[in-house]
């Protein structure tokens, strides 16, 4: 008898912003072969220093017309910009991993009681704050992400998250690997 092909497993990978979940997800599905990361539409305008493949970037109007067409599996408002996961391929021959908020991870979780939830941070508020203005963003903006990261490192806790501390790059994606591995074992 033939062994039964297992379903993805989804991983969400969430946090605030500045800590680093873009490039730990950049860094392990180029590792790991059998993980594929999603490509989340956002409606919110491109920075300067980002590939321009980190999102399907589209306006309001074609993000609503894909969600009426149940064309994402979660989707969120963040700060005034819609963010949604489309609907993965279910005949998949790798492990997909979301990089999403809190809130979304969390429409997942009512959906596929078996994703697995990881919950990176920075090590303080501070170098959070260092590595969002980093990377360009206001000062405004960052006070709004870190506000933001005070919440949902509390909804993140009650909702079982694991938590990573990412304050050595490939010790977070050490940890992460292992993490994957032991649930894809299960």
């Amino acid at each position: 008898m033939a062994p039964t092909k297992r379903e993805p497993l989804l991983v969400v990978l969430s946090g605030p912003g500045g800590v680093g979940k873009g490039v730990l997800a950049e860094k392990l599905v180029t590792r790991d072969k059998n993980l594929a990361l999603s490509q989340s539409w956002t409606t919110r305008i491109r920075r300067s220093d980002e590939d321009p493949e980190a999102y399907k970037f589209v306006n309001r109007q074609e993000f609503l017309d894909h969600q009426n067409h149940k064309g994402f599996i979660e989707w969120n408002e963040f700060l005034g910009e819609l963010y949604g996961t489309p609907v993965p391929d279910a005949s998949a021959a790798h492990d997909i991993l979301l990089e999403i908020d809190v809130a979304g991870g969390n429409q997942i979780k009512e959906n596929y009681v078996d994703a697995l939830l990881i919950f990176v941070d920075a090590p303080s508020v501070e170098e959070q704050r260092r590595r969002l203005l980093e990377r360009g963003d206001t000062q405004e903006r960052a006070e709004e992400r870190i506000i933001e990261g005070e919440r949902e490192r509390i909804e993140a806790e009650s909702l079982g998250y694991l938590k990573i501390i990412n304050d050595d790059l490939e010790e977070a994606i050490k940890r992460i690997q292992e993490v994957i591995s032991e649930k894809r074992a299960i």
